[in-house]
């Protein structure tokens, strides 16, 4: 069959109609959800998750306990979802970026006579990030609600007759900050002073990056508010996914198999980030949920590292048939039944760019069409497209407003000749992660990177470097690590300059003032 189509593409013909058999052609639905930390649901732990939904879908499919993002931000992360490709092989690798390859998960079931709708609520998740490749249809409806997109999504999803196969996937954005549940949502906080916040910020009243940064204690101030409303915020997403779970099934459509993940989570005071996530490759915002339930998945829980790029050659396993054999992943099939394979024991991933230039407490910080700068232990050189370069002091000047260049012209010097090594928009954390420890390389000033090794599992907070207790983990990990360096760095590119809508999607979203 899959030939036959193949040849009927090559020739310009359309797939043939397949008739709905659930055993060969199972309904698939992937829902994930922006912005989801992994330790606050209900099924991973959290006492005061309020998500009955995920937790029974978690409790009747198999759960990844040590599931992460390749990147943590949205972009690179989804594009990772739908190809089963790390985003230095598809091409986005930061947020609003073009994904690159041909090869989606969409496209693949098409050619198994597959009808495919995406529906999304984020504007950097969608057709202008070519995240609609191999869709039937697909429709962005930024910021919506999720109440609302799953409403839409059923709606969609009537226009396909019951005996076609249809593979559908949700992104909800409801838990990305400002955490503002709708007023409908009766089962939220007061939290005042956090929800003043977030209205400033989404009225573009509020620099984020003092936020972000905790400037003058703004964020530990409101950090239990904003942590409950957060919280909230997931709450009346699971509703929304239970509604959209239900609502297929009262069209009649056979039990489908079913994702649920996320594209990264969230920061909440980790590493002196707050209310955000990309700049750093903690695990608050690298580790991810990931359940797979339906008809033919045996319930349980499995330890094994895994990551958001092996969900479409799972899916493909549990479809079935013979796929077409030039397709490329980096990820792989979780539930292979492959005996002569060992488990797999690391993941790699890195941190997003920073992208406020003006949080000094990164090494590089900024877009490349942008304010962007390097910054020194004090001081930070800065460029701009349409602006000289200048330098500034920031324990004085910490608004990077008065260019003290002329007075520092040496340190200037200095900093211009270190930043050689660290390009705009790539230079990041990188790290491997097993299913105990987290080996993290840091970008440095002096060239390198400063190389740390955390068990987030007796040190969730990921505070204290163990590597000294654990020489026998470095010496398998570090040549793993170095080979991800030499990787990444020879995919490194020229950033390309943002339309003014995609500039527009970003501010936003916060990732850019």
């Amino acid at each position: 069959m899959i030939t036959l189509v193949l040849a009927l593409l090559a020739c310009g013909g359309t797939p043939p109609t397949i008739m709905h058999d659930p055993a060969r052609n199972p309904d698939v639905l992937i829902v994930s959800v922006d912005t989801t930390r992994t330790d606050r649901l209900g099924f991973m732990g959290h006492a005061a998750a309020r998500t009955p939904n995920l937790d029974a879908l978690a409790a009747r499919g198999r759960v990844y306990e040590q599931a992460t993002t390749p990147v943590p931000r949205t972009t690179p992360a989804l594009a990772s979802l739908l190809t089963g490709q790390s985003p230095d092989r598809h091409g986005a690798r930061e947020v609003g970026e073009k994904m690159l390859s041909e090869q989606t998960l969409a496209s693949i079931l098409a050619k198994r006579g597959y009808t495919s709708v995406g529906v999304s609520a984020m504007t950097v998740a969608g057709p202008d990030q070519n995240l609609d490749r191999g869709f039937s249809s697909f429709e962005v409806h930024h910021d919506q609600s999720a109440d609302e997109l799953a409403a839409f999504a059923l709606k969609q999803a009537t226009s396909i007759p019951v005996n076609t196969p249809m593979f559908m996937w949700v992104h909800f954005a409801d838990p990305h900050f400002p955490y503002l549940p709708p007023e409908r949502w009766k089962d939220q906080p007061k939290a005042e002073k956090c929800r003043a916040l977030g209205e400033k910020a989404s009225q573009g009243k509020l620099a984020r990056y003092r936020l972000f940064t905790n400037r003058k204690g703004m964020a530990t101030d409101v950090l239990d508010e904003c942590s409950a409303l957060y919280d909230a915020e997931i709450a009346f997403t699971d509703h929304a996914i239970g509604q959209l779970i239900a609502g297929l099934a009262q069209q009649g459509r056979p039990a489908p198999i079913v994702v649920f993940t996320a594209d990264h989570g969230e920061n909440l005071g980790e590493w002196d980030l707050f209310f955000e996530h990309g700049p750093n490759a903690h695990d608050a915002s690298l580790r991810i949920p990931l359940v797979i339930a339906g008809p033919s998945v045996a319930p349980g829980r499995s330890n094994v590292p895994s990551s958001i790029e092996d969900v479409t050659p799972t899916l493909l396993g549990l479809v079935g048939g013979d796929w077409p054999s030039e397709l490329i992943f980096d990820g792989e099939n979780l539930l292979s039944t492959d005996d002569s394979k060992s488990p797999r024991s690391w993941i790699r991933a890195e941190s997003g760019s920073v992208l406020h230039a003006r949080m000094g407490n990164h090494l590089v910080a900024g877009r490349k069409h942008r304010l962007h700068c390097i910054h020194g232990p004090q001081y930070s050189l800065c460029n701009h497209p349409k602006k000289p370069q200048r330098l500034f002091d920031r324990q004085a000047d910490p608004e990077l407003r008065v260019d003290v260049l002329s007075k520092h012209p040496l340190i200037a010097d200095e900093l211009a000749e270190a930043w050689k090594a660290w390009p705009v928009e790539r230079t990041r954390q990188r790290l491997i992660r097993t299913s105990q420890f987290s080996l993290v390389d840091t970008p440095q000033l002096k060239g390198g990177y400063a190389r740390a090794l955390y068990d987030h599992v007796d040190d969730p907070g990921m505070i204290k470097d163990v590597q000294t207790d654990h020489p026998q983990v470095i010496a398998e990990l570090a040549p793993v690590l170095e080979q991800w360096h030499a990787r990444l760095d020879a995919a490194n590119k020229p950033v390309e300059a943002r339309s003014k809508s995609e500039e527009e999607a970003l501010r936003s979203l916060g990732y850019i003032e």
